[in-house]
């Protein structure tokens, strides 16, 4: 995805480079797979990868009884194994390329949970819930222990995630020029996780949402831009992404007085830099980015009392130095 970024993965100047959403099917942290076989081949112009990674971890336990305990739940099976595929080639100077991808059990961690003290009501509830069957679970406030001790956890959401990309780059010198689309698709886990499922760095989880989404949630993105190279030390890069998602949880809550971050929405973020290479290990880059975002993209932005999400765009200039060892 990097290489068909026209700023290059830049934190400053990229969406694609500070946002994790194209990435993992939509989940930042599903983007490293452990346990992973990679193949690549390559034949004249044309290259094919492909990549699996295998099933690894707990996934927590869940019982069809109200009120049950970790003596009388039911141990689930890890199904988060994940395949993409990767079709490509050039020819002159132009390239292009396919990709596909799909995670199971995919995990979206949204908040820590740091103690019974310190839950949300959201954590609260999935602390002494069953996601799988709304079921209660003995634990939480008043209800004697918990199924795990929640602290040092984390509350997620998971899905089974789906995503497909095309992406082509052109270089008519001294001009390159860039172009991607990606579309992500992700719906409720076939196979849920349980409470006490296990989640990267060794944490697990005392929250779990199997059930979180009412339909499909459905991603598209596009991103187009071009690079100016003037006498080979000089680049001045345009780059332009566009995000736009659908209502994924009951949309009658979607009104302008009670948005939230599963509501139709959209993004609009453009940027443009200059960088300079004085030497060849030392460059400086100066340059700003514009960001516009609407409907439930907009739910993180701060707002004003009594107006709801008016603070919804966003100016960054940046400048700096870079030296690489």
């Amino acid at each position: 995805m990097l290489l068909y970024d026209p700023a290059g993965g830049a934190y400053a100047f990229s969406y694609i480079g500070y946002n994790g959403t194209m990435a993992g099917g939509g989940d930042t942290e599903d983007t490293r797979w452990d346990d992973a076989v990679k193949y690549r081949i390559a034949y004249g112009p044309v290259h094919f990868g492909a990549m699996y990674k295998f099933a690894d971890g707990s996934a927590g336990c869940y019982s069809d009884t109200a009120g049950w305990t970790a003596a009388n739940c039911t141990p689930e099976q890890a199904h988060n194994n994940a395949y993409g595929f990767d079709l490509g080639g050039s020819t002159g100077k132009f390239s292009a390329d396919a990709v596909f991808q799909h995670y199971n059990q995919a995990i979206s961690v949204l908040n820590p949970l740091l103690g019974p003290q310190s839950l949300s009501s959201a954590g609260r509830y999935q602390s002494t819930t069953d996601s799988i069957n709304t079921n209660p679970i003995n634990g939480g406030p008043g209800l004697g222990p918990n199924l795990i001790d929640p602290n040092n956890t984390v509350y997620g959401i998971v899905t089974d995630n789906n995503a497909v990309m095309f992406t082509a780059k052109y270089t008519w010198d001294p001009l390159k020029f860039f172009v991607g689309y990606e579309y992500i698709w992700q719906n409720n886990p076939s196979h849920p996780l349980g409470v006490g499922a296990s989640d990267q760095g060794g944490y697990f989880m005392s929250g779990v949402e199997d059930n979180n989404l009412d339909s499909e949630k459905l991603v598209n993105i596009w991103w187009m831009g071009a690079k100016y190279t003037y006498r080979s030390k000089t680049d001045v890069t345009f780059a332009w992404y566009q995000q736009r998602q659908n209502d994924f949880r009951v949309p009658s809550t979607c009104t302008p007085a009670s948005f939230r971050s599963s509501c139709a929405g959209t993004l609009n973020e453009g940027s443009l830099y200059l960088d300079h290479h004085f030497t060849k290990r030392f460059d400086g880059f100066v340059g700003i980015a514009y960001s516009y975002v609407s409907g439930g993209l907009a739910i993180a932005i701060p707002h004003g009392p009594g107006v709801p999400y008016n603070y919804n765009n966003n100016s960054a200039p940046t400048i700096g130095g870079r030296f690489i060892f």
